[in-house]
C-alpha cells in the first residue's frame, strides 16, 4: 500500500467552498481524503473518500468510512494540517487541496501555511479554489504555463526572499528581493507560453487569479 501511495496524488477536501470545476481536477487514480466538513462536498459530488478525519465540530461524524480518524477539538493542528502531516508520513509526493480558499479568512491563511509546510516537506502541492490556484517555491526554479484570462502574482511566503528572477511575464524581475511587507509581485501576467520563476534564497507563493 505504501509503495502505491508514492505514485499517487492525495486530494484533501476541506470545509470551504468547492465548485464543480475544482472537482473536475481530480484524476481517476487520485486518493481522496475528506477533512471534517470536506465530507459534505464529497457526498455532494458522489465521491468516496479513502480517509475521513476531523474533530467533527462542523460536520457530523460519518457512521461508515473506509478509514476514520477522530481528532480532539482542542489541538494545535487544523484538520487540514493534520491531513497534510499524515500524507507526508504516508509517502505521498503530490497533493491537491480543495475547499481551502474562501469562507473564513483565518482558515484561508492557515491553509497557505499548510501549503508551505507541504512544499518544504517535499510534496508538490496546489491549493485551488474561488478562481485561484496557489503553489509555493523555495530555493529553486519553477516553470509555469500561461493561462488565459488570469493574473499571475508572486508573494514572499516567509519574511523576505532574495535573488528572484522572473521571465516570460509582463513585468520581469532580475535578482530582486520581495518582502512580506510590500506586494511588489501582484497582478502580473504571463505573456510567453511559460513563465520561469527562480528564487535563490527564501520561499514564494506563486498564484494564478482569474480576471473578473
Amino acid at each position: 500500500m505504501a509503495g502505491e501511495e508514492k505514485t499517487r496524488r492525495c486530494v484533501v477536501l476541506g470545509g470551504g467552498p468547492i465548485e464543480e470545476e475544482e472537482i473536475a481536477l481530480i484524476r481517476p487514480e487520485d486518493t481522496i481524503w475528506a477533512a471534517d466538513a470536506g465530507l459534505r462536498a464529497a457526498r455532494r459530488f458522489g465521491l468516496h473518500p479513502a480517509l475521513c478525519l476531523g474533530d467533527w465540530d462542523s460536520c457530523e461524524r460519518p457512521q461508515r468510512a473506509e478509514e476514520l480518524i477522530c481528532l480532539p477539538s482542542e489541538k494545535d493542528d487544523t484538520d487540514t494540517h493534520y491531513a497534510a502531516r499524515l500524507l507526508v508520513q504516508r509517502g505521498f509526493r503530490e497533493a491537491l487541496l480543495l475547499g481551502g480558499i474562501g469562507g473564513r479568512l483565518d482558515h484561508t491563511l492557515a491553509n497557505l501555511c499548510t501549503l508551505l509546510f507541504l512544499v518544504r516537506s517535499g510534496v508538490f502541492c496546489w491549493l485551488v479554489g474561488q478562481g485561484a490556484a496557489v503553489t509555493a517555491l523555495q530555493n529553486g526554479t519553477m516553470r509555469l504555463p500561461r493561462r488565459e484570462n488570469t493574473y499571475f502574482s508572486i508573494f514572499a511566503a516567509d519574511g523576505s526572499a532574495q535573488g528572484i528572477t522572473l521571465a516570460g511575464t509582463k513585468y520581469p524581475l532580475h535578482e530582486a528581493e520581495l518582502t512580506a511587507g510590500f506586494p511588489l509581485g501582484v497582478s502580473n501576467e504571463i505573456l510567453a507560453d511559460w513563465a520561469d520563476v527562480t528564487v535563490r534564497e527564501g520561499a514564494l507563493y506563486l498564484m494564478y487569479s482569474k480576471k473578473k
